[in-house]
């Protein structure tokens, strides 16, 4: 049966907010594990990461693997008309939190879509196939509609849809894979 986008979002939110923390924190090393493993990871030089909030996956072991081998890391910031870009991430960089109570860079270099290589994108819920479900904002949506690197998120088991929960819209944007635990 499909759904519409909200009551799936609304769903997937509530799992997450009833996930106990030691199931959280053991898929969260796994994964890490699994995406370290991946062609996309390793071969990256530029990663693009959120600064994750306490319902999604963690990105901070993440940011600090990244910079551990060399990579450079961004993150996003947003713009007016529901726009992002990104930003690189140093010890320099200072925080501002954005209207929606997410931590955002207030300085920093902005590269553009062509040098990055990999975008680790969010999301309350993901298909095998790429399929995503957002926050809502349609921010990575709009930013990943000529992005022509390489996608991929990282999802615990709870947020892993089948491929037909909800119906997708024609500005939704498929990611090149999807690494979870569910086989």
């Amino acid at each position: 049966m499909t759904y519409s986008k909200k009551e799936m979002r609304q769903a997937y939110i509530a799992r997450l907010q009833q996930l106990d923390l030691n199931t959280r924190l053991k898929e969260q090393q796994a994964l890490a594990q699994r995406l370290y493993l991946t062609e996309a990871w390793r071969s990256a030089n530029t990663v693009a990461l959120t600064l994750s909030q306490s319902l999604e996956f963690d990105t901070a072991p993440l940011i600090l693997h990244a910079r551990h081998k060399g990579k450079t890391v961004v993150v996003p910031r947003t713009l007016p008309h529901r726009q992002m870009e990104f930003v690189t991430l140093t010890e320099e960089t200072t925080f501002a939190e954005s209207s929606f109570g997410v931590l955002e860079p207030t300085n920093g270099e902005v590269l553009t879509k062509d040098q990055l290589d990999l975008i680790v994108v969010p999301g309350v819920a993901f298909t095998a196939s790429g399929k995503r479900l957002g926050f809502g904002g349609g921010y990575y949506d709009r930013y990943l509609a000529d992005y022509a690197g390489q996608t991929i998120a990282v999802a615990l088991t709870i947020q892993v849809a089948e491929e037909d929960e909800w119906a997708g819209e024609e500005h939704d944007v498929q990611l090149n894979q999807v690494v979870s635990l569910v086989d």
